[in-house]
């Protein structure tokens, strides 16, 4: 089966294989967080309608910051999209058929498995339970941490990249290989995911490890993650101050912690700290300024 032409480019085009068993395009926050997609299956989900033009430009935004400068195809989506907001479908059409062409199966890949995982996923959301324990645990393994654990699902070699890092199983496969760029990533994950309990125990284990270490660049960067965590969601759980404790005192996690977290649910050192222990320390300053000039 040969690719079709690519249509003019001042007519948009619908997908072309919508499926009928899953008629609903799947939302992008929702895809985000469950697989790590290849370009070829992002091209095949919007010409096969399981994303809609809007979604399919965004996830293609985001895996390009996910890969930096290897998400070469995820910008051709991407930038093949910027006329998407206007109605304007044609150019991203053309781009995804170079993608993903009609023979989808000629190189070994079958993009539509990952696609019905997810389809499945989203029934078993809704409370379909003829969706199998056992499928959507193979689907995830297959799709989500087959691809984390040797670091595919984003470019380790590049800072830019992995503070777009919003999969949690990413971090986790991370800590796994030792990565050196590790806490760079669990900053982009503070910055990125919708949970902070998914963001809270990453932020835990980084500060352990540099701790364990006495690693004072991953200690920082693990302070900078839970100042994030508290800045953006609010909230902060009990292993996280724990380590903080043993961390010194007056960084960004401290003075976040201490402007957005409700103070009833902060501890009494960092109370003490921030209030009693800081005009101390000021009186004592002046003290000594004081008895300087008198020397």
């Amino acid at each position: 089966m040969q690719p079709s032409e690519p249509p003019p480019a001042d007519r948009d085009t619908p997908p072309e294989h919508p499926d009928p068993a899953n008629p609903a395009a799947l939302p992008a926050a929702f895809v985000r967080y469950a697989v790590a997609l290849d370009a070829v299956e992002l091209a095949w989900g919007y010409l096969h309608a399981r994303l809609t033009a809007e979604d399919t430009v965004e996830l293609a935004f985001l895996r390009r910051c996910d890969l930096g400068t290897d998400g070469i195809a995820f910008e051709r989506i991407h930038r093949a999209g910027a006329s998407v907001a206007t109605g304007r479908t044609a150019e991203l059409h053309a781009v995804c058929r170079e993608i993903a062409p009609a023979d989808e199966d000629g190189d070994g890949r079958d993009p539509e498995r990952i696609w019905d995982y997810l389809a499945g996923c989203r029934r078993a959301d809704h409370g379909d339970r003829t969706v199998t324990e056992s499928r959507l645990a193979a689907g995830r393994a297959e799709f989500l941490l087959a691809r984390a654990v040797p670091g595919r699902g984003m470019n380790w070699q590049e800072d830019s990249a992995l503070l777009g890092t919003d999969r949690p199983e990413e971090v986790d496969a991370a800590f796994a290989r030792g990565e050196e760029r590790v806490g760079v990533a669990v900053i982009g994950l503070a910055l990125t995911h919708p949970s902070p309990q998914a963001i809270l125990p990453r932020v835990a284990r980084t500060l352990e490890r540099a701790l364990a270490a006495d690693d004072a660049g991953l200690r920082h960067q693990g302070i900078v993650a839970l100042a994030h965590t508290a800045r953006l969601h609010r909230t902060v759980d009990a292993r996280s101050l724990a380590l903080l404790r043993r961390c010194p005192r007056d960084t960004e996690a401290d003075m976040d912690l201490w402007a957005y977290v409700p103070r009833r649910r902060l501890p009494w050192w960092l109370w003490w700290h921030r209030s009693v222990g800081r005009r101390w320390r000021a009186v004592r300053r002046r003290l000594r300024r004081r008895m300087r000039r008198r020397g």
